[in-house]
């Protein structure tokens, strides 16, 4: 019995240590203790990162900053301490509507579309929220408030773990893969983009590098397979820039390691290059369920505005917070200085951890250790496109050459972050395996010498490139505007937080010169010092990555996550069908669709022309494309285009100007105490449907804490209560008129009443202008504006009386085909609920009604029970045009446009169902591509096993633990 042992060309094996045999084999279960420490400081770096979420004590979510707008900040929000003000995209896009769709999952539907926002937008069909994304799993499985502390726990063990299984794959030891891990997984774009789909991306980026490498090594099919999971995991994370960006980096990494693998072997070249583009086509092919209606959604979509500049890059200066994260400011309102670079914290962060940074400069320091155990042609691609991406990221030539390429000119280059932050988790890995590793020279003293020179520039050159950073970040912080005490607390924060690098900078070098310096003994004394070395920098790096999580991320009390406000229960028992329209000061954009309320408003990619007809409200809506939110003016809560989008109330802040005819709060009279009482009780006489009393305060206003309020009660002349109104002291201002919102349009004229002001949190008496010993009064009365004040606490709601139910029967119909003619029909006013306007000629409206029962309302399917008395038109008052078709009595029927961004569907007479429901493009072209490829990957895993087992089984071949293949004979 012979055994022949054949290294794959690509992965020569690792040298041994001087003076020692082969390492005695380890089984997995007894890792050696470097790895043990390695991982129980990335453990310690996982389960503190996430912290209290994960046994429910706290929720990982910004939803503190909820507090911001009514009804939350008038339910006892307001005053909590925002801990994260740079998250505003998590709570009132990402997280709703990830939770709406998983409540879907949950009661075993599929959700593909969402009517809750903007008028209905694309849920499970596309990838933008990554929720076909594995590492989405938690959402489903656990209690909503559970749900993002165990996304973030697993997004951190799967990236770190795939980074491990990558440098394996490069030939490093376990210690420095699992050190690299470590550094990958606390890098800044997998920190500061929590809770979006950004991170559940980029958790990918190694699994991508790994399969291609692997591929290189094996030339399987089943290896390709892995890369189109990879490349899928990553179309299915919901953000399309971080996986061009990956591509970008690993198309020519392939290429590279292809050529070095293989040299002189074109055949085999192309041949991992042809398996590479199918495993990136089978990557498509998986997520095209996917893939075809986001494209088709985004062809429909109001995108303008999101061009990038040639010119747009991180600062310089922004790197020295590769070893200070904090160094330029904080995330939270409370806590100055703010972050006044160009470009906010989340896009400009760059922290890498002082021992990564060390370790990196190790790698670069002494190539020709790293060469000699790399992979060929691995080492000078890492440093390569490491010192590409940098030039393009931080600099305006190599930012103004990259946005000529395809996604560059639409997203922001300093997101190519993500893929940056593992090129250089592997250089720091390859700089522990180099200390690891050292091994007595072996060259001559003049390629000795030469290399000492070598590694002294390297050093050298980049502590002088650290100390520019610095620099440059000190004359950011002077120029910056500012007085001179805000910039000696800016300056004061930046060398502070710098000193604090600087410290974790010298224990990391104390550490890797103590390791390197005694590897070249052999006693056993130096033998356990060069180990504590070792083992100190992942404690290093788990600890310093610490200081940037757990003040970063927003672990917020319980009772801040989603509050349901008594303004919620009305909208939910009363909206029905219909829709509401918040405004910028009450209910936060978007953050309601969980509760499955219909809302105008919304953080999302809008329908190109559902979005022309929105703007023809009075003022400019989308100066943001993706942002749609409404202000508090009485000319938008009338408007005639809400009428059209069946926009039933419309909700604004108590500390909004009530809208309706207003009588001024008389002047002259000498001030009176108002809180406490007075004898004289305020009275009024009620005239006209009353919607506020108004009172004016005068000076000295007392002290008010965060969350004083002040609250006035209206009773009859038997005492009864006819109103309350509750507000926040923090509106109260001195000889401005303060308005208490009530909801007494209903008290009949002639009617006396007595209006009681109470507080709380007020530090001493208030005064009020007063007249005749009493506290004057002005109010404010409805104005035969169609509007109705329902609700006056904690947030306003206006019954819009006019509305069109947003599902409504057209007897009559107009054709228009000019856009603007039309938009400006749907916002003159002059068409009555029952009219509708097409783009061009349909079947005719024959004038008569209908009745209509609403069957069903769901997320992506609206069935309606018709008895028209003659033909016309069901109105959806949806953004459901080109998403959507109809079946009238199962029959498949056009879905017309109408009102210019709604639907329609011609009804004839009689009695008729008519069924609306979201239709995958191209007649779920998608879906079945994607099924296919699912058979596909899995025959060819199942075949490759097989196939595999009979080969051992007859020739006895194995695979050892290195990636070699032994051949018993």
């Amino acid at each position: 019995m012979t055994t022949q042992q054949t290294a794959l060309p690509s992965a020569p094996a690792p040298p041994e240590p001087d003076g020692e045999g082969p390492p005695p084999r380890r089984r997995w279960w007894r890792p050696d203790l470097l790895t043990t420490v390695g991982v129980l400081a990335f453990v310690l770096f996982a389960l503190g990162t996430v912290g209290s979420p994960l046994w429910g004590g706290s929720v990982l979510a910004a939803t503190d900053e909820l507090q911001v707008r009514s009804p939350y900040q008038d339910v006892g929000l307001v005053g909590i301490p925002v801990q994260n003000s740079y998250m505003d995209d998590t709570f009132n896009a990402v997280m709703p509507d990830t939770l709406l769709f998983a409540g879907q999952v949950k009661v075993g539907h599929v959700a593909a579309w969402n009517p809750y926002v903007v008028g209905g937008v694309p849920l499970g069909a596309i990838p933008t929220l990554g929720l076909a994304n594995p590492l989405t799993l938690p959402y489903y499985l656990l209690p909503d408030s559970l749900a993002p502390g165990y996304v973030k726990l697993l997004e951190t063990v799967f990236c770190g773990a795939m980074t491990f299984l990558f440098l394996r794959r490069l030939r490093l030891g376990r210690p420095a893969a699992v050190l690299g891990g470590l550094v990958f997984a606390s890098s800044a774009f997998m920190v500061v983009w929590t809770n979006w789909p950004h991170t559940r991306t980029a958790a990918f980026i190694p699994a991508v590098f790994w399969a291609v490498e692997r591929f290189v090594q094996r030339r399987r099919v089943r290896d390709a397979a892995l890369i189109s999971l990879a490349v899928g995991g990553m179309l299915a994370g919901g953000f399309p820039a971080v996986t061009a960006f990956t591509l970008f980096t690993a198309a020519p990494y392939l290429v590279v390691r292809a050529v070095a693998a293989y040299p002189g072997q074109l055949r085999r070249v192309l041949g991992v290059l042809a398996g590479a583009a199918a495993g990136l086509a089978g990557a498509a092919a998986l997520l095209a369920f996917q893939l075809l209606p986001f494209v088709r959604a985004m062809s429909d979509s109001l995108i303008a505005g999101r061009e990038q500049q040639p010119g747009e890059h991180l600062a310089a200066a922004s790197l020295i917070t590769t070893i200070a994260p904090w160094a330029l400011g904080t995330v939270t309102p409370s806590d100055p200085p703010q972050w006044y670079l160009p470009v906010n914290l989340i896009e400009s962060m760059s922290y890498v951890g002082a021992a990564g940074l060390v370790l990196v400069v190790v790698a670069l320091a002494v190539p020709w250790a790293a060469r000699a155990f790399l992979p060929r042609g691995t080492w000078a691609f890492l440093v390569a496109a490491l010192g590409l991406w940098v030039v393009v990221i931080y600099t305006g030539p190599g930012a103004g050459l990259a946005h000529h390429l395809p996604v560059f000119s639409t997203n922001f280059v300093g997101r190519a972050r993500s893929v940056v932050w593992l090129l250089i988790a592997a250089l720091a890995a390859v700089g522990l395996e180099v200390v690891l590793r050292r091994r007595k020279a072996t060259s001559a003293g003049g390629e000795r010498r030469w290399h000492a020179w070598y590694a002294a520039g390297v050093t050298v050159a980049s502590a002088l490139f650290g100390a520019v950073v610095f620099w440059q970040a000190r004359q950011a912080t002077r120029a910056a505007p500012a007085d001179a005490l805000q910039r000696t607390e800016r300056t004061g924060q930046l060398d502070e937080q710098v000193l604090i690098g600087a410290m974790f900078l010298a224990l990391t070098v104390a550490a890797v010169a103590l390791a390197w310096w005694s590897g070249g003994r052999r006693e056993p004394l130096w033998a356990r010092v060069r180990l504590g070395a070792a083992a100190t920098l992942p404690v290093l790096a788990a600890v310093q990555a610490l200081t940037l999580t757990v003040p970063y991320l927003p672990r917020v009390d319980k009772d801040t996550f989603y509050p349901v406000t008594d303004t919620h229960r009305y909208l939910m028992e009363h909206l029905g069908h219909d829709r509401f329209a918040g405004t910028w000061t009450a209910m936060y954009a978007g953050a309601d669709s969980q509760l499955q309320l219909r809302g105008l408003s919304g953080h999302q990619f809008v329908d190109q022309r559902f979005a022309e007809l929105v703007q023809g409200l009075p003022t400019r809506q989308f100066d943001s494309p993706t942002w749609l939110d409404l202000p508090s003016r009485a000319d938008v809560a009338t408007s005639p285009v809400l009428d059209r989008l069946g926009v039933r109330y419309f909700v604004a802040s108590p500390s909004d100007r009530v809208f309706g005819r207003r009588t001024p709060v008389p002047t002259g009279g000498s001030p009176i105490t108002a809180i406490p009482g007075t004898p004289g009780v305020p009275r009024l006489t009620v005239e006209e449907p009353l919607r506020a009393v108004v009172v004016t305060p005068v000076g000295p206003l007392p002290p008010r804490t965060a969350d004083a309020a002040v609250e006035a009660v209206l009773k009859d002349p038997a005492g009864r209560e006819v109103a309350r109104s509750r507000r926040l002291a923090s509106g109260l201002a001195e000889g401005k008129p303060f308005d208490f919102p009530v909801a007494a349009e209903d008290v009949p004229a002639g009617t006396e009443l007595t209006v009681e002001f109470t507080a709380t949190g007020l530090g001493g008496p208030l005064s009020v202008a007063g007249t005749l010993g009493r506290v004057a009064l002005g109010t404010v009365t409805g104005a035969g504006d169609g509007l109705r004040l329902v609700r006056s606490t904690p947030a306003v709601v206006y019954e819009r009386l006019d509305a069109a139910p947003r599902i409504r029967w057209a007897s009559e119909a107009f054709v228009e085909p000019d856009g603007a003619a039309r938009v400006d029909r749907e916002a003159s006013g002059t068409l009555r609920p029952d009219q509708v306007v097409l783009d061009t000629a349909g079947p005719p409206a024959e004038g008569a009604p209908a009745d209509l029962r609403i069957d069903e309302d769901g997320t992506d399917r609206i069935e309606v029970s018709v008895s028209a008395q003659g033909a016309g038109y069901l109105v959806i008052a949806d953004a459901i045009q080109g998403q959507f078709k109809a079946t009238v009595d199962g029959k498949a029927v056009d879905l017309v446009p109408a009102d210019h961004g709604l639907a329609a569907v011609a009804v004839p007479a009689g009695q008729h169902v008519v069924r609306v429901q979201y239709a995958a493009p191209y007649a779920n072209l998608g879906g079945w591509v994607s099924m296919l490829m699912v058979i596909a990957l899995l025959t060819v895993v199942v075949t490759g096993r097989v196939r595999d087992r009979r080969r051992s089984a007859s020739e006895g071949i194995g695979a050892d633990r290195r990636g070699q293949i032994v051949t018993s004979r």
